[in-house]
């Protein structure tokens, strides 16, 4: 079985979008979580390595998601940044192999971005 998804959004619509189109290219979706509370918790709960990649808002409703990216990228899970809110170069930098989708994203262009983790895993 293909590894999940992590999915951190807090907007509910945009959420559910983000998940159909992870869930179109065939994968499996973790989440969503809405906070960083709740992604952290979720992370706690699996092994390293765990997650194919995470799809990551940065602002959460309880703060910015880097607690979790920081954990994410320890542990060599590609991040894909989607968010209204992104400083691309300064997460690149932070992030390197980071990818970055600026909201509005149309659905074909993250789907491309999860095809680029997939044939990098493959």
């Amino acid at each position: 079985m293909a590894k999940p998804v992590l999915l951190v959004e807090d907007e509910l619509f945009v959420a559910l979008d983000v998940q159909m189109t992870v869930e179109d290219a065939g994968l499996s979706v973790d989440g969503p979580y809405g906070s960083l509370a709740e992604a952290l918790d979720a992370m706690e709960r699996q092994p390293p390595g765990f997650y194919l990649c995470a799809i990551l808002d940065v602002r959460l409703r309880d703060g910015e998601v880097f607690p979790a990216a920081d954990r994410l990228a320890q542990a060599g899970v590609p991040i894909i940044f989607h968010s209204g809110h992104a400083d691309r170069q300064g997460l690149e930098d932070r992030y390197p192999g980071a990818l970055v989708c600026a909201k509005p994203c149309a659905p074909r262009t993250l789907r491309a971005r999860l095809d680029d983790v997939i044939q990098a895993a493959g």
